[in-house]
């Protein structure tokens, strides 16, 4: 089950959330033929002032610096070509919904390892 963390400064408040998460999870289920079912996704903000990038704060999120950071956690049993393939996804429909440059957004990857995640009630072990 891949899971998305998204942080970045404060948005557009003309931005809705509820249609932008629906749409990116949607979407990328689609694009990598995964049911929505094993995609978990979470969005933060970073209060204003509280990011700084070459030395510089920001108060909302810019286009052109600070990018918005994502983590992508990923089970070591799933394919690296399905990782890339959540990626490329993830940052062209962040770019679509936010009409925000797929430049300046950083993705990056965490492979969790068998035994070494809790889930239903239980230690994950997925070479059972």
């Amino acid at each position: 089950m891949p899971i998305i963390r998204i942080n970045s400064l404060p948005l557009p408040d003309k931005l809705d959330m509820k249609q932008v998460m629906e749409a990116l999870s949607s979407g990328i289920s689609r694009d990598v033929r995964i049911e929505q079912a094993q995609l978990s996704l979470s969005w933060q903000i970073t209060a204003a002032n509280h990011y700084i990038a070459k030395g510089e704060l920001a108060e909302t999120q810019p286009s052109h610096s600070h990018p918005i950071l994502v983590e992508l956690l990923m089970p070591e049993i799933l394919s690296k070509s399905l990782s890339e393939k959540i990626m490329h996804s993830l940052a062209h429909r962040l770019g679509k919904e936010l009409n925000f440059p797929v430049t300046n957004i950083f993705i990056y990857e965490r492979q969790l390892a068998s035994q070494q995640v809790f889930e239903k009630g239980m230690i994950a072990n997925w070479s059972e």
